[in-house]
């Protein structure tokens, strides 16, 4: 009678803990399905499959892309983006650089405009996520479109450069040198200070390879804005270096750099009719610059909780008019 008394009893503690355990599982798949459901990439091939858009909610504007219209340049411009990946071969990449490059070769000129990667944007047949998961979804392709369906622009090529990429670019040309009128200052890694913090500018500044990377990914102590803007400065602090009488003389080096660790359409054949453009060509002058900064996207907390950036659609489209003509 005891031994049945005791086998009963386990028979009910059994049952209890498979009782807590069912819980705690279905509870688990609920937040899944809901909360987390655009974080889990199971759920994400389920939403999708054969096209079906997904719309998550993103703030108190649904219909914030409606009214996009269609800039279309003049004919002697071309839209280039400009990408910088943080690529892991564990955990795939984040396109956190992304800069638009119209570049007008009647004028001789060309146009830098930033976006900031938290910008919440529709992708066409798909969902709506940051920016700077476009390329990793669905390749360049899929970024054009984005482009064009949220603000009205389609570039037709890019380059993709990771941090090796970069690090290679910047150790070729011999460390970069440009004037800022900010200071930055930030955590660092130990090999750049001892002390783990970094101070550089304002005034004239020169940063070999691991500084620059470190200069445009700072972020612990500024803005992401602040980001853009410093990431304009290195491209036209290399742009200066690239095109110096020293920098042509690295340009079979540049060439191999770009060969080996950079994504792109432009086959290092196609960068040839460069060489011509750049002919009296001066960053100083001919560069004009422009960022997606928070006037033109305001900061928003999603359902499940992500901070992100939701763009002002018609303000954005006024700042790419700008950019995208010349005189």
């Amino acid at each position: 009678m005891q031994k049945n008394n005791h086998s009963l009893f386990g028979q009910i503690v059994l049952l209890i803990i498979c009782t807590i355990a069912l819980s705690i599982a279905f509870l688990m798949i609920h937040a899944a399905r809901t909360v987390f459901r655009s974080q889990i990439p199971f759920f994400q091939l389920i939403d999708h499959q054969d096209g079906k858009v997904v719309t998550l909610e993103v703030g108190p504007e649904p219909a914030a892309f409606t009214g996009v219209v269609d800039l279309t340049p003049s004919p002697t411009t071309t839209i280039y983006m400009i990408l910088g990946s943080d690529f892991r071969p564990e955990s795939g990449y984040r396109t956190d650089v992304l800069m638009l490059v119209a570049v007008d070769s009647l004028s001789g000129k060309v146009s830098l405009v930033s976006f900031p990667r938290d910008l919440w944007v529709t992708i066409p047949g798909y969902f709506e996520e940051r920016i700077n998961a476009v390329m990793q979804v669905g390749g360049f392709q899929l970024l054009a479109n984005t482009l064009q369906t949220n603000f009205g622009i389609y570039p037709t090529d890019y380059v993709m450069v990771d941090m090796e990429g970069f690090l290679g670019i910047i150790d070729v040309i011999g460390g970069v040198t440009f004037e800022t009128e900010f200071q930055t200052a930030d955590a660092c890694d130990s090999s750049l200070d001892p002390d783990r913090w970094c101070e550089v500018g304002p005034g004239k500044v020169t940063l070999d390879k691991d500084w620059a990377l470190w200069y445009v990914r700072a972020r612990y102590n500024s803005s992401d804005f602040d980001r853009l803007r410093r990431t304009q400065e290195v491209v036209q602090a290399v742009a200066k270096k690239v095109i110096s009488p020293t920098g042509w003389l690295k340009w079979p080096e540049l060439m191999d750099v770009y060969a080996s660790e950079v994504e792109s359409n432009i086959s290092p054949d196609e960068l040839l009719p460069f060489i011509w453009f750049v002919f009296g060509f001066d960053p100083d002058e001919d560069i004009r610059h422009y960022i997606i900064g928070p006037n033109e996207a305001v900061g928003y907390q999603t359902a499940d909780g992500a901070q992100v950036l939701i763009p002002n659609v018609p303000l954005i489209q006024s700042i790419l008019q700008e950019a995208l003509f010349f005189e």
